[in-house]
């Protein structure tokens, strides 16, 4: 039996993804920051940060046999439960290495979730709007990143107060999220047999690096701009509430964009588009050091290049349905997922180890060339295509 499409399910798992967007929107400058004035240095504090992205990263390969085995609904619940539980769990310690362990289970919790909620619209989308149905749930995720920063404003009512409003949120959530019904089984059988052999990986690399490449890379941009720019603005003289409304700039400008780029990509191919906003993104990047003595400038600069590069996740995920069958797809959320993890633990340590070593200007720069790298990639790159079972793999350019 197949998923059919739910309307009403597709709006509680686009709120489940906002309201835990908003949780790592908030959590990753809100830690930095406070480690930050206990004088941690920004080594260390970016490498603290990469804790939620290692529990992600040890999550997501055991996410597909999880989902299979207990189903989406009970794998949504179950993330949003212990990521519930360790938000509330923060308030009572301040230690670096509590706050690390409890950022590794929120990750944990992330990574269940999130697989779920994006296997569950991806698998059940009606294929000519899966293009503006994943963009619509980027746009949900990038809408709750883009709030979560604005809790650092919160501080002025005590330490704490953004990690109660947080909960608060969660909680209201979680009782949402068990209205969901379970219509069918998530896996089929065909997939259970395969359960992503070494053949399999294998396959999906070779037909979709180029769609997966995308959630490495805006792992790594947004963990990093997340994790590191409140040291590098502090350092330069801008204050917290400034600092809070740059880093969501960058997601509101996504929102904007969200679902008129994946409506485009339905049109012109995702490929060429996301080579068209990765190579404006790199430009960008590479301007924003000589910005930095104004704020509203670099305000207006965030918004633009989140607007071009903010939904080159989404754009992935999608770009990698249109190039692979249904049985492949959970197999490549898995690897997404890692991808995504890699590039986020990678975001702020080696952002901290720059502003460390050479300054906060080289965190930009090492950003323009990740973007400049993958363009190069997508244009030299054959991706191949995969024909059914009874048909060989045939090797042909995809636009």
């Amino acid at each position: 039996m197949s998923q059919s499409w739910s309307k009403k399910r597709f709006y509680i798992l686009v709120l489940v993804v906002c309201i835990t967007g908003a949780s790592q929107g908030l959590l990753i400058p809100l830690l930095t920051t406070l480690l930050e004035e206990q004088g941690v240095s920004p080594d260390v504090n970016g490498l603290s940060a990469t804790a939620l992205y290692v529990g992600i990263l040890i999550a997501s390969p055991l996410s597909a046999s999880l989902v299979g085995r207990y189903g989406y609904k009970k794998m949504v619940l179950f993330g949003l439960f212990i990521t519930t539980l360790a938000v509330a769990l923060l308030p009572f310690f301040s230690g670096i290495w509590e706050w690390s362990v409890l950022r590794f289970i929120v990750g944990i919790g992330d990574s269940l979730l999130h697989y779920a909620t994006q296997l569950w619209i991806t698998t059940t989308a009606l294929e000519s709007e899966r293009g503006k149905r994943i963009s619509q749930y980027g746009f949900a995720y990038g809408l709750g990143f883009g709030m979560g920063p604005l809790g650092l404003n919160l501080l002025v009512f005590g330490e704490n107060a953004p990690l109660w409003t947080m909960l608060g949120l969660l909680v209201v959530t979680l009782c949402l999220a068990l209205q969901l019904q379970e219509e069918a089984s998530p896996v089929t059988d065909q997939q259970r047999e395969s359960k992503a052999t070494k053949h399999q990986v294998a396959t999906v690399y070779r037909v979709g690096l180029v769609a997966l490449c995308p959630a490495l890379l805006y792992g790594f941009l947004e963990a990093a701009l997340a994790g590191n720019f409140p040291v590098i603005g502090l350092r330069e003289g801008i204050s917290k509430s400034w600092i809070s409304v740059l880093i969501s700039a960058f997601v509101w400008g996504s929102l904007v964009f969200q679902i008129p780029l994946g409506i485009l990509g339905d049109k012109i191919g995702r490929k060429r588009l996301l080579m068209a906003v990765c190579s404006i993104g790199a430009v960008g990047m590479f301007l924003i050091p000589f910005l930095m003595s104004n704020v509203w400038a670099l305000f207006i600069a965030f918004s633009l290049i989140g607007g071009m590069i903010g939904s080159i996740f989404s754009m992935g995920l999608a770009f990698l349905a249109d190039l692979l069958p249904a049985r492949h797809l959970p197999t490549a959320n898995v690897i997404a997922s890692v991808h995504f993890s890699l590039g986020s633990m990678l975001g702020p340590y080696l952002g901290g180890l720059s502003i460390k070593v050479w300054g906060g200007h080289v965190l930009f720069y090492l950003i323009a060339g990740a973007l400049a790298s993958f363009v190069l990639l997508a244009l030299t790159y054959r991706s191949a295509v995969v024909a059914e079972p009874s048909l060989p793999v045939q090797e042909k350019q995809i636009g």
